[in-house]
């Protein structure tokens, strides 16, 4: 339906929404926007599955016509991957340390730092606390998924792919169960890599299965609309401890979505997911995931005597403008340059970045 050079319509403005989700539950803290956030960081991990699974398969049906070696595509997706991920994160790590050596930021123990820079953040989380840039598990994740799924997709037949994303889904339904049997904190359900691994497994079969046909009913912006409703009321229908061991099952209707919007690149509702705000919102969404946690204009605020709800409110709002410009100073300067020569590798399969 959709050539591979081609851009998807409507997949930046879920990255956008996802985003909002994560801004709203670290800058409006409450028990409603905790869940929200981590709706956020799942709709991240199932959109990532998708186009990620994709990408692989793509690579895969090159190998078996011939055109390529398993070692090559590996190469070309790693290469391609470091260069889009790698570049803006350790930036993004290393200025923030620079500032916690001024006293301007407390990034905690050595060994969390550690973490962050060798993307084992979620394993630190789930064993401790989530400290000041503790967002950044949920890219240790995507890295993990990264290093385990792609030998495995490129080395298989690509007819096995789909049974290689069940078991994704099935070892993150045993690694939920275990944890339950274990009464494992919130910290394991959230930060677990086999638990979040389903989300991107089941994002994997929503890509792989985008070209057949949904039922009519399916299709219609109603029903894009109505299965995008459900994703958001989710949270909102059960505490947090609950949500965070049962709640992926929402990503069934995230998935859903995925493939809706993939089909009906010219209905109503991707058109509203276009929305040139969302659409170049959702194109910075990486960075700004990244930058968000460590931008305060509220305390700049107070230093200049404002207080109360209302200052409370316009610091939220002036977070997120000066995050959307810093990302989008990144973008232009910065990550798009860099990924101008991640273009240069296999040039033939588009990659649309999935991230955060």
């Amino acid at each position: 339906m959709i050539d591979s050079k081609q851009r998807i319509l409507g997949f930046d403005g879920l990255r956008a929404l996802a985003f909002l989700l994560v801004f709203i539950s670290h800058k409006a803290t409450s028990a409603a926007s905790e869940r929200y956030g981590t709706a956020g960081v799942w709709l991240f991990f199932v959109l990532s599955g998708f186009l990620i699974t994709r990408i692989l398969a793509n690579h895969r049906a090159d190998i078996e016509a011939g055109i390529s070696t398993v070692w090559a595509s590996m190469k070309s997706f790693y290469v391609r991957r470091t260069l889009r991920i790698f570049p803006v994160y350790y930036l993004f790590l290393a200025v923030i340390t620079v500032l916690a050596s001024y006293g301007a930021l407390d990034l905690g123990s050595g060994l969390r730092q550690l973490s962050y820079w060798l993307y084992l953040g979620n394993i630190y989380i789930e064993f401790n606390d989530w400290g000041p840039v503790g967002h950044l598990w949920s890219l240790a994740v995507e890295e993990q998924f990264y290093l385990l799924f792609a030998p495995i997709a490129l080395m298989l037949p690509r007819k096995l792919l789909p049974l290689t994303c069940i078991s994704l889904i099935l070892v993150s339904v045993a690694a939920h169960i275990a944890l339950r049997y274990a009464d494992a904190g919130d910290n394991h359900f959230d930060a677990n890599s086999l638990v979040n691994f389903g989300l991107l497994g089941l994002g994997g079969l929503a890509g792989l299965a985008a070209e057949r046909p949904l039922p009519r009913l399916l299709r219609s912006d109603v029903a894009i609309g109505l299965a995008l409703l459900v994703y958001l009321v989710a949270p909102a229908l059960m505490p947090k401890h609950q949500w965070v061991q049962v709640g992926r099952l929402a990503g069934l209707f995230a998935a859903l979505v995925l493939v809706q919007v993939y089909q009906r690149q010219t209905g109503s509702a991707v058109a509203l997911l276009n929305w040139a705000p969302l659409r170049s919102l959702g194109v910075v969404s990486y960075g700004a995931y990244l930058f968000h946690p460590v931008i305060h204009c509220g305390a700049v605020l107070e230093a200049l005597g404002y207080a109360g709800p209302a200052a409370q409110a316009s610091g939220v709002l002036l977070d997120l403008v000066a995050t959307v410009i810093l990302a989008g100073l990144s973008w232009r300067f910065f990550e798009a340059p860099v990924r101008s020569i991640a273009g240069r590798f296999t040039p033939s399969i588009r990659e649309a970045t999935p991230l955060p």
